[in-house]
């Protein structure tokens, strides 16, 4: 059966301590209960933010990135559009490799611009590579999620739970603390 949000919202729920009940929807539409308006503002960032920790090989995705249409500031040949379903990037790889076994490094920064019209403030990729292509983690959900990766999202959400709707900084506390020691055991992951 397949993992869904809610399954991690209702398992960090549960370590939560708060005897809440369950939760339904999918992010960021939760239902109306207390548990799940908070679940519709912590579990996304919960998400991202153990995302960004370590590089987790379920992850992975690679495309060729998208030019912006703009010319890139001085000292940079490119400007790429950030990857809608990105929340980093790893490496950046011209579309040619000439020894997979020992590629050049890249240089390239993350920053922002305005595109459009009317304009708005959007993530970009500056770098020297013509036809650039991204190694990035992607944001995939539940389903697909390491078991370590999964129990380190539940464990923060359950501390950010355990403040949201109980004001239980001892609960928080010691959750954080149990969170930090299963990362810990899942940077041990096959690479």
């Amino acid at each position: 059966m397949p993992v869904t949000p809610a399954d991690v919202v209702n398992q960090a729920l549960q370590m939560s301590g708060n005897n809440q009940p369950a939760v339904t929807g999918q992010p960021p539409l939760f239902d109306s209960t207390p548990a799940g308006v908070a679940a519709a503002k912590l579990y996304a960032p919960c998400v991202a933010f153990v995302a960004r920790q370590y590089e987790w090989d379920m992850a992975r995705q690679q495309i060729v990135l998208a030019a912006s249409g703009r010319t890139p500031p001085p000292g940079w040949s490119y400007e790429y559009l950030y990857p809608t379903n990105g929340v980093e990037i790893w490496q950046i790889l011209p579309t040619a490799v000439g020894d997979p076994n020992n590629p050049l490094p890249t240089n390239w920064v993350v920053a922002n611009a305005l595109i459009g019209s009317p304009a708005s403030q959007v993530k970009v990729i500056w770098t020297n590579v013509g036809g650039a292509q991204a190694i990035y983690n992607n944001n995939p959900g539940p389903d697909v999620w390491d078991p370590g990766f999964r129990e380190s999202v539940a464990r923060l959400l359950a501390s950010e739970f355990a403040i949201a709707l109980a004001g239980r900084p001892e609960t928080s506390s010691a959750l954080l603390q149990s969170a930090g020691g299963v990362v810990e055991i899942a940077k041990t992951r096959d690479a």
